[in-house]
């Protein structure tokens, strides 16, 4: 399927950034992956990674001094129109437009423009080892075949049928929470694994048993030097069910702006970039 997605992809504007890696060159790539069994690889170039606790926690600051951002931390919003917006704390701020990026919270807000919108929570959960050797480094992010039936740019792919009719035979389980699996190396050392997906209702409850399998997949295509863990999290995103992005305009100069799912944190500044003259009064 890899070499069918290159194939189809070599002569887009994606194709100069990919490589298609035999066996030998991939592990080249990466002293993390698992030899056993392995065949090869696709590389893509564009890809980076952010320590995202610290990049959240620094951003506001960063935007605040370059860019005169103004924030206003410990209130929520209860109530926008056109032109203005109310606070919990009794506060009202005017603006030109109002771009409302709430995720995952479809009640406080316009919560029956939101009904109307073709979207799902979905709860996933992830892990963080502790810190690896000072010396090793996992190289490129990992993904493994399980990730082609997860994301919508490999549908392109006529063998993408058959990958999800062997995974549905061998991993059922798989399928039922929605996992894929996935590796990166943050700059302290600790490697992020994940991770799951539940849709629906969202139980606060964390399961073992899922992280368990998350690992169990993980383990078939990688070796790290230490799989003890520093951190266990859960994350809950809001899902389009027929789109990339969900915009609405409730009022006029209102925008609703969400449904990115996992892909928000990729996705985020070009959605804001290539929509912005259109949210305007």
């Amino acid at each position: 399927m890899l070499e069918e997605f290159y194939q189809l992809q070599k002569d887009s504007a994606l194709g100069p950034h990919l490589t298609l890696l035999d066996r030998a060159s991939a592990i080249h790539q990466s002293p993390a992956i698992n030899p056993e069994g392995f065949l090869g690889g696709l590389l893509c170039n564009l890809e980076l990674c952010v320590n995202p606790v610290e990049t959240i926690r620094s951003f506001p600051n960063w935007l605040k001094e370059r860019h005169a951002v103004q924030f206003h931390f410990e209130r929520t919003v209860v109530e926008t129109s056109t032109g203005s917006l109310r606070t919990s704390t009794g506060e009202k701020f005017d603006f030109d437009r109002i771009i409302i990026c709430s995720g995952h919270d479809f009640e406080t807000l316009y919560p029956n423009q939101f009904r109307e919108i073709s979207m799902r929570k979905c709860k996933l959960q992830m892990m963080r080892t502790l810190p690896q050797p000072a010396s090793w480094k996992l190289g490129p992010h990992i993904a493994s075949g399980l990730t082609l039936r997860h994301y919508s740019r490999f549908q392109c792919c006529e063998s993408l049928a058959r990958l999800v009719q062997r995974i549905a035979a061998e991993t059922p389980e798989l399928n039922e929470l929605g996992i894929h699996v996935m590796a990166s190396q943050d700059n302290q050392g600790r490697v992020v694994l994940g991770d799951s997906h539940e849709y629906g209702n969202i139980e606060p409850f964390d399961s073992n048993h899922i992280d368990e399998l998350i690992l169990r997949e993980l383990k078939k295509i990688i070796c790290l030097p230490t799989w003890s863990m520093d951190s266990h999290w859960q994350g809950v995103y809001a899902k389009s069910q027929n789109s990339y992005v969900e915009i609405r305009t409730p009022e006029p100069g209102v925008f609703i702006c969400t449904g990115l799912g996992g892909a928000g944190m990729t996705m985020s500044f070009g959605v804001a970039e290539n929509n912005w003259q259109n949210w305007s009064l």
